[in-house]
């Protein structure tokens, strides 16, 4: 995909993705590969050489990770040289990526990229990467303009404590990564932390927080298997104050462990927005109400209950594989009871259940919220989405008859009533 007019538009996207469309993957040879990128140079040279002395408001190419893609850095180090470029991105992704890329494929790639001085970036993704821990160390180094830095199934060695620091980034997203643990150093600017499944042991937390005085919003997704340490926010969250908390459970384990406010209000004293996605229909809610009482700034909550575990074990596999799964994966959720006797809430404002379903156990649990939340102002009470991979949609008793619905607006109001005495 090429985007972006040499007279009208200041922002320009150079895709390698666009130039082997006409090649079928089972098709694509490593010399493809190569000519594919010497057309992608001359585009860039010439998109680039014209009218030079018009800045450019972003820059974003896209390239594999090969050593004929060092020609088009080289490209855009000589375009800088002559031409204002105000935001540069580079997303540079493998021949193979993401399952399929092998771990010989990830330390070819990290050979061929090497720490390379881009000193100009604002943001930067790398894909399907063995680099060692110095290695990351000195791209942080040299892109010491760097805002947001995405890293996916990237291999940094099992036993490696991944350690960041950076004063200017905001940013950092890291998915899939292969290490021990990541260690936030020093991120004096950093606003928002996403960690999408990760593989720590299970003594140890994922992250450690040393100095991230902005951060504000954590993103944590995780497939938690018996084998992960279950979290204690109140020893997780160590020099950090966020306002939005985002935890996926991917329908396996609950991976929170629910605390008392004495223990979990001082981590959670700033939170307003928090999001529990994908709770499996076999866990009991009542445990999510241990952020009520530990957070009482929290204006908007978000539950969503999904009955669908990863497209990759689903009904296709073997019996003996689906059997390991639900051992490695229970869901058994005893451990998460949780008492909460006359607990009032002043400032949540929101309540939104996605996967809501006529049963005991989400009427009882959207009534305890209802009369504890004193200023409650909207519920929503939404129906399962259908799965964006598999297209899976599961059967539910969502209430969708009128009379199904009038009796449970009529049971809201009665609840927000006699929780407001």
């Amino acid at each position: 995909m090429v985007e972006g007019s040499f007279r009208f538009h200041s922002r320009i996207t150079i895709d390698i993705g666009s130039f082997h469309a006409k090649y079928k993957d089972s098709e694509f040879t490593h010399d493809d590969s190569a000519q594919v990128n010497a057309s992608m140079v001359k585009m860039t040279e010439s998109m680039l050489a014209n009218n030079s002395q018009y800045p450019l408001s972003l820059l974003r190419v896209c390239f594999y990770l090969v050593k004929e893609s060092l020609d088009n850095v080289r490209c855009v180090d000589n375009a800088m040289a002559s031409r204002e470029i105000a935001a540069l991105h580079f997303m540079m992704f493998p021949e193979i990526v993401d399952q399929d890329c092998t771990p010989d494929h990830k330390m070819n790639y990290g050979t061929d990229i090497g720490p390379r001085a881009f000193g100009c970036l604002y943001y930067l993704h790398i894909q399907c990467v063995a680099l060692s821990i110095n290695d990351m160390a000195n791209v942080l180094e040299k892109c010491n303009k760097l805002l947001h830095l995405s890293l996916k199934f990237c291999d940094f060695g099992f036993e490696s404590v991944l350690k960041m620091e950076h004063t200017q980034l905001t940013i950092l997203e890291h998915s899939y990564c292969k290490c021990a643990s990541v260690q936030l150093i020093c991120l004096p600017s950093l606003i928002q932390l996403t960690c999408d499944v990760w593989t720590a042991p299970e003594d140890k937390h994922p992250i450690s927080f040393d100095y991230v005085p902005q951060l504000s919003t954590l993103i944590l997704c995780n497939l938690a298997t018996t084998y992960h340490k279950k979290i204690q926010l109140s020893e997780f969250l160590i020099n950090v104050m966020i306002s939005e908390l985002d935890l996926d459970f991917s329908c396996e384990r609950i991976w929170v462990q629910p605390e008392a406010p004495k223990q979990a209000g001082p981590c959670l004293q700033n939170l307003q927005f928090l999001s529990l996605r994908c709770i499996h229909e076999e866990c009991d809610l009542d445990w999510t109400l241990f952020f009520l009482q530990a957070a009482p700034l929290l204006k908007k909550m978000f539950v969503e209950v999904w009955d669908h575990t990863s497209c990759a074990h689903e009904e296709d596999e073997p019996k003996e594989f689906t059997e390991l799964c639900q051992l490695v994966y229970q869901k058994n959720s005893d451990s998460l009871t949780w008492a909460h006797n006359d607990l009032k809430h002043y400032s949540l404002k929101e309540l939104i259940i996605n996967g809501y379903q006529i049963e005991e156990k989400f009427i009882r649990y959207t009534r305890r919220v209802v009369e504890a939340a004193v200023n409650l102002e909207l519920v929503m009470l939404l129906d399962f989405t259908s799965c964006e991979f598999c297209n899976f949609s599961a059967s539910t008793r969502y209430p969708r008859t009128e009379e199904e619905r009038y009796l449970i607006r009529n049971q809201i109001l009665g609840w927000s009533t006699s929780g407001s005495r």
